[in-house]
C-alpha cells in the first residue's frame, strides 16, 4: 500500500456514503455457499452479523470494449449458488463473499469516514484469510481477473447543480429567464491508457436519488468506479497497483467535476 501522494485534495468532511474494494475472479471450483458460511467463522468476532444475498454478476472489461461474459457452470438441478454479507457490529463494516467475488465495503452509519487507508488494509487482511481458509479446505485460489474501487457520495436536499460542474451546462435561458432542468442524470466512461496490456477504465454517474437507509430521504447520488482488469490474469502486485491508481484518479476526479462552492462546504484543505 502507498502512502497518500501528498498532493492528493483532501476534505475535512467529503460527503462519501459507501466505499468498496472489490476483486471478481473465475469460479473457484468445489467452492459451495456453505464453504461461505465456514469462512465466516474465521471473522466471526469481527463481523458477528451474516445475511444471505442475491448474488452480483458482472462482466470482465475488455480492451474491444466488449465486456467478457465470466464462465460460471453448475450441475443440473444444481440451484445458483448466493452472496453473503458479513457485517460488523456497528453496521458500517463489510465483507462480501461469493464463488467469483470478494468485496470490503465501508457504508455511513455513525461513525465519520475514516480514510481510504483503513479499508485498505482491512480488504487485504480478510482477503488474506479467505485465502488461507481456501488452502486449509484444499480448494483453488482465486484467479483474480479484474479489480474495482468505487466511491459513492450522498448529498442530501441537493440539485446536481449545486454541487456538479457538468450539470451547469444544460441550464437555458428561454422566455427571458434562467432555467435548470428539475431533474437531470449524467454518466460518462474514460479510458485510462497503461502498458501493462490491462484494460483501466473509470465511470462516473451522477443522478438524483433516495437513499436506501432510513429516513429514506431524497438527494443526489454520486457515484465514481475505477476497474482494472485482464482476462488472464492478476496478480497481487498489480491489485495493489489497481487500488492505489483508483483513489488517485477517483479523488482527483471527484474534485474536477464539483464546484469550488461546495468543496468549501466538504472542507477542502489542500
Amino acid at each position: 500500500m502507498k502512502p497518500r501522494p501528498a498532493d492528493l485534495p483532501d476534505y475535512h468532511d467529503p460527503p462519501i456514503d459507501e466505499v468498496v474494494i472489490a476483486v471478481q475472479f473465475l469460479p473457484i471450483e468445489g467452492f459451495l455457499d456453505s464453504h461461505i458460511r465456514e469462512f465466516w467463522r474465521e471473522i466471526q468476532a469481527e463481523y458477528p452479523v451474516a445475511e444471505n444475498q442475491p448474488r452480483l454478476e458482472g462482466p470482465i472489461e475488455s480492451v474491444d470494449e466488449t465486456p467478457i461474459a465470466p464462465t460460471i457452470q453448475f450441475p443440473v438441478g444444481m440451484a445458483l449458488q448466493g452472496r453473503m454479507w458479513l457485517i460488523s457490529e456497528t453496521d458500517d463494516f463489510l465483507v462480501q463473499v461469493q464463488n467469483t467475488r470478494f468485496m470490503q465495503n465501508w457504508r455511513r452509519r455513525e461513525t465519520p469516514y475514516q480514510h481510504f487507508d483503513q479499508l485498505h488494509q482491512l480488504f487485504w487482511n480478510n482477503f488474506r484469510t479467505f485465502r488461507e481458509y481456501l488452502m486449509s479446505k484444499n480448494l483453488p485460489q482465486p484467479k483474480i481477473q479484474q479489480a474495482e474501487v468505487t466511491y459513492i457520495n450522498w448529498l442530501p436536499d441537493s440539485s446536481l447543480t449545486e454541487f456538479f460542474l457538468p450539470a451547469r451546462a444544460v441550464r437555458i435561458g428561454i422566455l427571458g429567464t434562467e432555467r435548470e432542468p428539475q431533474e437531470q442524470s449524467w454518466s460518462a466512461r474514460y479510458s485510462l491508457p497503461n502498458n501493462l496490456e490491462m484494460v483501466q477504465r473509470l465511470y462516473v454517474q451522477c443522478q438524483p436519488a433516495i437513499r436506501a437507509q432510513p429516513p429514506h430521504a431524497r438527494g443526489a447520488q454520486f457515484a465514481l468506479v475505477f476497474r482494472g482488469a485482464r482476462a488472464s490474469g492478476i496478480e497481487d502486485s498489480e491489485v495493489e497497483d489497481i487500488v492505489d491508481l483508483a483513489r488517485v484518479v477517483i479523488v482527483e476526479t471527484f474534485t474536477e467535476l464539483t464546484t469550488e462552492s461546495a468543496q468549501a462546504t466538504w472542507e477542502r484543505f489542500k
